[in-house]
């Protein structure tokens, strides 16, 4: 088993479910029937089912791990294949070029849709129950039974480039999710009743992200803007004791206040002030921690001028005060 600091390791070449069931079994083991996959012993406990609707391929897991568990996604480099996957219980730190954020579980939105040209590293944490649904196809060669929804998608992926959505699960999604993994249970009968939840949720996702980007509520983040925001965030993380505003940041990267905000949310799931203000905390929670600073010095050091104002931010975010954390060394 490939595992890295106590961590599982799985890589999976971007694409159908016989490859996400070929990199999940090449590090579990685990039983293999037609369109499903079962790992039952190990550190991890894993269902995996896949089923094909008229070009669209509908996979669904639920899985309990041990151990922390990485997942990476090669690219597929094919424009036409599109991603979808849905959380519906549990939450994993989504990583591009080690820029994280989180999905699941009032997390920064936990419905990613994607178009497979960069990698992505998915880890999950020890000891959580994950259930996600995902599908893919190709857009050109959708059924008929999809009635204008490869137009939908053209539409949202209008370009060769890397690109991809975040949105939130709304609840009617969720009660039809619910159902697919209640109907898994059934002893006959299961995959039409799953199969019509498949493609109501399907369609519903894109009927709804098509409606955000008619009314400017949702733009896609192509791989240049992944790569901006994380350029931004390294930023901010090697200088915690500058206190960025949003026009000096814009004004830098060459990128409007209002896209730089949408951008940065949309990826990292948190404001940019958000962001600042909890790093600021943990490096100041970290320097406490060794005994080695004052709380004086690291509240200066950050950039406060007040201590009192460091020390009632630090007790916000961090819930106790900086000299609790001293007088526990």
């Amino acid at each position: 088993m490939n595992t890295s600091q106590e961590k599982i390791h799985i890589v999976i070449p971007e694409g159908v479910a016989k490859n996400y069931i070929k990199g999940i079994k090449d590090v579990l083991g685990g039983t293999e029937k037609e369109n499903s996959l079962e790992v039952t012993s190990g550190p991890v406990k894993l269902s995996l089912r896949y089923y094909s609707i008229e070009g669209v391929e509908f996979t669904y897991v639920e899985f309990n791990s041990k151990k922390p568990m990485i997942i990476t996604r090669t690219p597929d480099n094919d424009p036409e294949f599109i991603h979808l996957n849905i959380m519906k219980e549990g939450s994993f730190t989504h990583t591009y070029k080690e820029s994280d954020t989180k999905m699941g579980d009032e997390a920064g939105g936990n419905i990613f849709l994607y178009n497979g040209l960069f990698p992505v590293e998915g880890e999950f944490e020890a000891n959580t129950n994950v259930k996600w649904i995902g599908f893919k196809f190709d857009r050109k060669k959708m059924g008929p039974i999809y009635d204008g929804l490869d137009r939908v998608h053209s539409e949202l992926f209008d370009s060769d480039g890397g690109i991809a959505y975040r949105m939130d699960l709304s609840p009617e999604n969720d009660k039809l999710i619910s159902d697919i993994f209640a109907f898994d249970k059934l002893p006959y009968a299961k995959v039409p009743l799953i199969s019509a939840r498949a493609l109501e949720i399907f369609t519903n996702v894109a009927l709804h992200f098509k409606k955000e980007v008619d009314e400017d509520e949702l733009s896609g983040l192509h791989i240049d803007d992944y790569k901006l925001i994380h350029t931004i965030r390294l930023k901010i993380l090697n200088n915690l004791e500058t206190a960025f505003t949003i026009e000096e940041l814009s004004s830098e990267f060459g990128v409007s206040p209002t896209k730089l905000k949408k951008d940065f949310k949309h990826l990292i799931g948190s404001s940019i002030y958000q962001f600042y203000t909890q790093e600021r905390m943990e490096e100041a929670y970290r320097r406490l921690k060794t005994g080695d600073y004052s709380v004086s010095e690291v509240g200066y050091d950050l950039g406060y001028s007040s201590l009192s104002k460091f020390s009632s931010m630090f007790k916000k975010v961090k819930g106790i005060l900086p000299t609790e954390v001293t007088r526990a060394k």
